[in-house]
């Protein structure tokens, strides 16, 4: 029975290991799609019409930073970044593109 458990535990590790999570549905976001945010202009209610709901942080002071995925830009970088500032107002206040996603570096 213990033999059988950590069987399943060891599968379980390894699969997690070999593969790549998808993102959750919503935070793709095609370029034709993102070519219609306009900073100024774009409300957030638009914005989550077009691209839908994604990960986002909400601060005290009313602004909001929505990020999503973009799909590959090359071999090397399986997925690229769009990052969305909404202002207290609820409307896009700046965007981001990156080719690469950000992450922290390893610490040592």
């Amino acid at each position: 029975m213990i033999r059988a458990s950590m069987l399943v535990i060891g599968a379980a590790i390894l699969a997690g290991c070999a593969t790549t999570a998808a993102p959750p549905p919503g935070t793709m976001a095609p370029d034709a799609k993102v070519a219609g945010i306009q900073p100024g202009v774009t409300s957030k209610a638009e914005l989550l019409a077009q691209l839908g709901p994604t990960t986002s942080i909400r601060f005290d002071n009313g602004v909001e930073v929505w990020r999503y995925m973009l799909p590959a830009a090359s071999a090397q970088a399986p997925l690229g970044e769009y990052v969305v500032v909404l202002d207290a107002r609820g409307i896009v206040a700046k965007t981001r593109r990156s080719p690469l996603v950000y992450q922290l570096p390893q610490q040592k």
